[in-house]
């Protein structure tokens, strides 16, 4: 009996070790992370908002933690092979992925992913999201986007809608508007926004949902009227512009986030370092400002409010692109 109990607590003092160990092994790349340089994978190509937005917050993270982040832009495969990359890559705190919705569109857009994104990426922090706007050209008579819906039922499959993109978040905003508000738009994808801002001012279109950068120059100078921001807030940027919660449609609103990932086995106090970084960056007022001339609006928070944001995001987009067969471009 005396053995029994004697092997019972060197066997309860073997784990307590055991765990205790792997605590301290996790606790010590965090206590000394980051010694190098960080990579932060970026997958679009260079000059775009997500690369932009990255090297702002790169050099203002490479300043709080003392090294340099690296962007490594991986374009292609609509942010499949950057993100397989950092997948694919070591779990230690030195390589990231910035990247945003498209993510959430993959999981039902895209058969046979080379990664699973539950398994293979975890959370670190969101970083914001984009306003979305609605717009028409002068020789629309609506004024109001309620007019606009009234409109539209009023002439069915009559009036065309531009996107840039076809499995887009934008596309996406347009099949929520016309399967809630009950209305027959023509979709017409472009394959950017520079020609779907010009047909939709030279009258070819009459509407068309974009991000707020490449159309708020055109809403200030009188080329296009602004109907209604697709997001939970107004954007200071266009403040007279109601959100489409506002205007009664709460759910038609551009989804998506801004986030950074990690590969999925990065230790848990190393994600934390990074979270906290990242959220001193997120608070500086500089960065709430390039942010806003970006057209973001700049957010924060612990891995696990992004783990929320993406799994509400995904779950939404796969109801909408099975219900309107939406196939890749």
């Amino acid at each position: 009996m005396c053995k029994g109990l004697i092997w019972g607590a060197v066997i309860a003092i073997g784990l307590a070790a055991m765990t205790s160990g792997r605590a301290d092994a996790q606790t010590a790349p965090a206590q000394n992370w980051p010694t190098k340089s960080i990579r932060m994978i970026v997958p679009y190509p260079p000059g775009g908002l997500s690369d932009v937005f990255a090297r702002l917050i790169g050099d203002k993270l490479g300043r709080i933690l003392g090294q340099s982040v690296v962007i490594d832009n991986r374009p292609g495969g609509n942010t499949i092979i950057g993100t397989q990359a950092t997948a694919q890559a070591a779990p230690d705190g030195y390589t990231l992925l910035l990247t945003n919705g498209a993510l959430s569109i993959n999981q039902s857009l895209v058969n046979n992913l080379p990664y699973d994104l539950d398994k293979d990426l975890a959370p670190v922090v969101w970083l914001g999201e984009s306003y979305g706007i609605l717009v028409v050209n002068d020789k629309v008579p609506a004024r109001t986007f309620p007019e606009l819906i009234k409109l539209a039922k009023d002439q069915p499959g009559k009036l065309a809608v531009g996107v840039p993109g076809l499995g887009t978040n934008y596309r996406i905003a347009v099949e929520q508007l016309k399967d809630i508000a009950g209305v027959d738009l023509v979709l017409v994808p472009y394959k950017g926004s520079a020609p779907a801002i010009s047909d939709v001012i030279g009258g070819q279109i009459q509407i068309e949902i974009d991000s707020l950068v490449p159309l708020a120059p055109q809403v200030k100078d009188g080329k296009l009227r602004a109907l209604a921001v697709l997001a939970a807030t107004r954007t200071p940027d266009l403040p007279d512009v109601p959100t489409t919660a506002e205007v009664g449609l709460p759910e038609v609103v551009l989804y998506g986030y801004n986030a950074i990932l990690a590969p999925a086995a990065t230790p848990r106090p190393v994600i934390d370092k990074l979270n906290a970084a990242v959220n001193q960056v997120l608070g500086d007022p500089d960065t709430i400002a390039r942010g806003r001339a970006l057209g973001l609006r700049i957010g924060g928070g612990p891995p696990e409010q992004l783990k929320q944001t993406m799994d509400k995001v995904t779950e939404i987009y796969a109801k909408v692109i099975k219900s309107a067969n939406i196939k890749p471009d």
